[in-house]
């Protein structure tokens, strides 16, 4: 893509175009490598900004991909319209996933490293609909694709990766109590709720899922993590 400020940012030669869909490009790299991954863009604005993906390489599915790019195609306006994100139902899957999240340039960075176009370039990926919470503000989608437990969004087969969000004062235990929800993974979910049966008897948790929805589990009231998976998926 181009650096100019004013000129359109269309994709240097290297950049294919994808027969049958408008404005759209592509570019492998080194695909066979465990590191390799396919990069798209879907232009806009006569090619003054864009929506990207990337889909690692061993996990590329043309199939998958191709409906994922017919979702962007109709969506690519979502996140240039002033909201940090929008997690859209769609209307058939792609692949496993049920849902598509866009981000605006701010919130995916997809091209921070180049800060000629990065306020141009939003990012966008399948998810399932457990992996982002249905009211999450922005600080909380940025945690989930960046932060503890990042969301691993370029690979197409990974199993969901459920909302976390914990409260909790467990005593004894390896972690620090928090009286605010804040963004955890389901391992260390697991380990409160193994340690919680013999914690102290004011110890407690509460687990919030992407629907908002919470449960709160003492000593007395602790389940096994299996338990709990049907909560957090949904």
């Amino acid at each position: 893509m181009t650096k100019s400020s004013t000129q359109p940012h269309a994709p240097v030669p290297e950049y294919l175009p994808i027969d049958g869909f408008d404005e759209t490009y592509h570019r492998s790299h080194a695909p066979d490598h465990p590191m390799g991954f396919h990069e798209y863009f879907v232009l806009r604005d006569q090619g003054r900004s864009a929506v990207r993906f990337t889909v690692r390489g061993q996990c590329h599915d043309p199939a998958a991909v191709s409906s994922f790019l017919a979702v962007l195609g109709a969506g690519r306006d979502l996140p240039f319209d002033g909201q940090s994100h929008h997690k859209v139902p769609l209307s058939t899957p792609v692949g496993p996933f049920s849902h598509a999240l866009f981000c605006a340039p701010a919130l995916g960075q997809a091209c921070i490293a180049y800060p000629a176009i990065a306020a141009r370039v939003a990012t966008a990926f399948p998810i399932f609909d457990c992996e982002i919470g249905d009211a999450d503000p922005e600080v909380l989608v940025d945690a989930r694709i960046r932060g503890h437990g990042a969301l691993p969004y370029s690979d197409w087969s990974r199993q969901p990766q459920p909302v976390v969000d914990l409260r909790f004062d467990v005593q004894p235990s390896n972690y620090r109590r928090t009286q605010t929800f804040k963004v955890f993974t389901s391992a260390d979910l697991k380990a409160l709720l193994d340690v919680l049966p013999t914690a102290a008897s004011q110890s407690w948790l509460e687990v919030r899922s992407f629907r908002g929805e919470t449960r709160r589990f003492t000593p007395e009231t602790a389940t096994p993590f299996s338990e709990v998976t049907s909560f957090l998926h949904g």
